[in-house]
């Protein structure tokens, strides 16, 4: 890794795109819950608003279960492909070769590494049945302290890897930023 005190922060500002990006794309595809069926339009949740993103969305025709089904599975999948292009500059920079578990945000990071492998490694169905991911979903339930209350159907999603934005996504970005400055000032000593 390079010894220049400005490459942690044009690392940080790739992040801080990434996730702009990131809540600037969840912002028109909001998670919808159940009592939206027959509405034709929806605004964009009260978290994106907070980040400075608001939609306004109306449909051609009544909203179905099928399509909440479909917004909430493209949500799911946009915040799935944030942690796969997180995990790719980690990756490039070289923050990823030996996670250091001294140093904070560790955790997070590791956990950001495990969840891109199984995105990359499985089809869009996850293979629940899979030990590896059985043991991930459990340690993403456990560690970001997941609650059934903490999604839209009032439970957490079987057989797959959960990744609500508040409550993991931005968290993930929250300590891989402060790993990647602690790591750079450790390496810069």
């Amino acid at each position: 890794m390079p010894r220049t005190g400005n490459v942690p922060n044009a690392i940080i500002a790739e992040l801080h795109e990434l996730q702009d990006l990131l809540l600037q794309c969840r912002s028109a595809f909001p998670t919808l819950p159940k009592k939206m069926v027959g509405h034709r339009e929806f605004s964009t949740a009260p978290y994106y608003v907070l980040r400075g993103y608001k939609a306004w969305i109306q449909t051609k025709n009544p909203i179905t279960p099928e399509f909440i089904s479909r917004q909430n599975r493209l949500g799911k999948w946009i915040n799935e492909n944030a942690i796969i292009r997180l995990y790719g500059i980690l990756s490039y920079h070289g923050f990823l070769k030996n996670i250091d578990h001294t140093i904070s945000g560790w955790q997070e990071v590791d956990l950001m590494r495990r969840m891109r492998n199984v995105f990359t490694k499985t089809a869009l169905a996850y293979k629940p049945d899979d030990p590896e991911n059985i043991r991930l979903r459990e340690k993403v339930i456990q560690h970001f302290q997941l609650r059934n209350e903490d999604f839209p159907e009032g439970k957490i999603p079987e057989g797959e890897i959960p990744t609500p934005i508040d409550k993991v996504i931005g968290r993930i970005f929250k300590s891989c930023r402060k790993y990647i400055t602690a790591k750079s000032a450790a390496n810069n000593q």
